[in-house]
């Protein structure tokens, strides 16, 4: 087995280790998620330069008909210091309401790499690690996140491609908004993506997202996850 094998082996064995055990309650829920993005290199003088920019917008929709929901729009920009090497400054800024009405806003500022780990049957690895600074309007403390993406991605032919993510997010530190530290989430994703155009593709599958609630049931949100990208 070489190191790609090694390292696809590792990120579908450690699916289920990443879960809460199953003895625990869970509670299922429907939702969809939608997703604009855009992302390119920066240009100087009609030339490409190592410096990237980034935005995405989301409207999140949990336990349909329960009116809870999340907003999100986060801006980065980043810097290409090897080939595949990219490494990210960004900002976001959240907005979530729950199923009676409640609000929180929430201000992220984050620090992320992104690299190529190499081919492995005819599709890419890539993998990225992002740190966090989470404010929100419901606490006083400042939270740390971190989270982990290992993602697959392989050409089917007729511009398609078929996708499988694994992100689990681990908090590192207590806070009075967030509860205890530790894994908080995980994500599972599996879909496919087309190119609709020159410009313009299209994402989409399902994704399982795993919470660790304190003092209530976990709950597993079962999303249909649509993502519309654009080179501008």
């Amino acid at each position: 087995m070489n190191k790609l094998q090694t390292v696809i082996a590792i990120f579908l064995a450690v699916v289920p280790l990443l879960m809460p055990l199953t003895a625990a309650a869970v509670e299922n829920d429907p939702g969809i998620w939608t997703t604009f993005s855009t992302t390119d290199v920066i240009r100087s003088d009609g030339e490409a330069t190592r410096w990237h920019y980034w935005f995405d917008g989301q409207a999140r929709y949990f336990d349909l008909g329960s009116g809870s929901n999340q907003w999100l729009a986060r801006p980065a920009v980043g810097y290409e210091f090897r080939d595949g090497v990219r490494i990210w400054l960004g900002y976001a800024r959240f907005r979530s309401r729950n199923g009676i009405g409640g609000v929180a806003d929430e201000t992220r500022v984050f620090q992320q790499v992104d690299w190529r780990t190499g081919q492995w049957r005819g599709g890419n690895i890539s993998m990225r690690a992002r740190l966090l600074q989470r404010s929100l309007s419901t606490g006083d403390d400042l939270g740390l996140l971190f989270r982990f993406m290992t993602k697959y991605t392989r050409p089917m032919g007729n511009d398609r491609t078929f996708v499988v993510s694994l992100e689990p997010f681990f908090d590192l530190k207590e806070t009075d908004w967030g509860g205890r530290s530790g894994l908080r989430q995980n994500r599972l994703f599996v879909g496919s993506g087309w190119k609709i155009g020159e410009r313009w593709s299209l994402e989409a599958g399902y994704m399982n997202q795993y919470l660790v609630i304190d003092n209530a049931d976990n709950v597993s949100n079962h999303l249909g996850v649509v993502n519309f990208r654009v080179q501008l």
